[in-house]
């Protein structure tokens, strides 16, 4: 079966919990944290795993290339995916390496960040190599999609993704990458700016955020300066997503702008997986070949729906909400 869209990542556990300090708000920066009583939410995520699913649930067909150990968490993922009408004939489960962890905590009060501390530092989806790449299925899909984090994984990960991508760019497949950079997953900024420097010549569309990408990246947060940059290393269709500002698209030396879907403070539930949700509507509006604008605006309405529920992935909207939202005039 032909792809609409392939994605190579990482899919981890996921364990949720608002952890906010039982004790007074004047002592919240001297109490220590206490998780007596507290309730982990369980799940899955990662960034390719997030836009997969968002994108699965619009309507398209979606594949997930990755690697999983053998262990309890590899056979509910691979079961979840399923469910969610995501293929798995290109997950491999592999003898050694483990799926990966991370925990979500919900800061204090002060701090309304929510913070991240991941467990996958040789997790069976790092092991991920060049002879685990499904040849004709790349071939015949319509769209390819990976991410910074993924490239993070390791370095035999990051010749496995290259590789894809070549094999894309030789089958006229359109390619996609979001850098997503996080600052933790790499020795250094311009350890990620070669990674992502070495992708580009095979990349057609790229879906950066400003300035928590551009800025470490390539030293730009607005969007003209962001758009010049990538439009001068030959991406056809530049993506700049701002936001609350909205998005920008780049495209044949024109910028045009779509406004966020409107969201008021308390409104904003759960932020983390947004950009990953946005990525999903526009790659699904793609894969139906909508104009850039729908895309655009699908894109940010399947976002802010996101933000607006709780769970990086439970939140995700469905076709019908989504269109409802975004084209009310069909």
């Amino acid at each position: 079966m032909r792809m609409d869209i392939l994605t190579i990542g990482e899919a981890m556990a996921e364990l949720s919990a608002n952890v906010q300090s039982p004790f007074p708000q004047t002592n919240t920066k001297q109490a220590p944290e206490n998780f007596s009583g507290k309730m982990f939410s369980f799940g899955f995520a990662g960034d390719a795993y997030n836009t997969a699913v968002a994108a699965a649930r619009l309507g398209s067909q979606v594949g997930f290339i990755s690697a999983v150990g053998q262990d309890p968490f590899a056979n509910a993922l691979l079961q979840t995916l399923r469910q969610e009408k995501i293929h798995t004939d290109w997950i491999k489960t592999l003898a050694s390496g483990f799926t990966g962890v991370y925990f979500c905590f919900d800061s204090h009060p002060e701090q309304p960040d929510p913070r991240f501390y991941y467990y996958r530092k040789g997790s069976a989806a790092s092991l991920l190599n060049e002879s685990h790449i499904p040849i004709k299925a790349v071939q015949q899909s319509k769209i390819l999609f990976s991410t910074g984090v993924s490239l993070s994984l390791s370095g035999e990960t990051r010749k496995a993704i290259l590789k894809a991508f070549k094999i894309a760019k030789e089958n006229n497949v359109m390619t996609a990458f979001d850098p997503n950079y996080r600052a933790k997953l790499w020795r250094n900024e311009a350890e990620a700016y070669d990674a992502m420097n070495a992708l580009l010549p095979y990349v057609d569309i790229i879906l950066t955020s400003t300035p928590g990408d551009t800025q470490p990246l390539i030293g730009f947060s607005k969007p003209s300066q962001i758009i010049e940059f990538f439009s001068f290393k030959n991406i056809k269709l530049v993506v700049v997503k701002a936001g609350s500002d909205g998005c920008y698209l780049g495209y044949k030396k024109q910028i045009e702008h779509v406004p966020a879907l409107p969201v008021d403070n308390t409104e904003l539930i759960h932020p983390v997986g947004a950009g990953d949700a946005f990525n999903g509507g526009f790659l699904h509006g793609l894969a139906e070949q909508r104009s850039l604008i729908d895309c655009a605006r699908l894109a940010s309405v399947v976002s802010g729906l996101k933000v607006q529920a709780e769970g990086t992935v439970a939140a995700l909207p469905y076709r019908n909400a989504a269109y409802e939202r975004a084209f009310l005039s069909e």
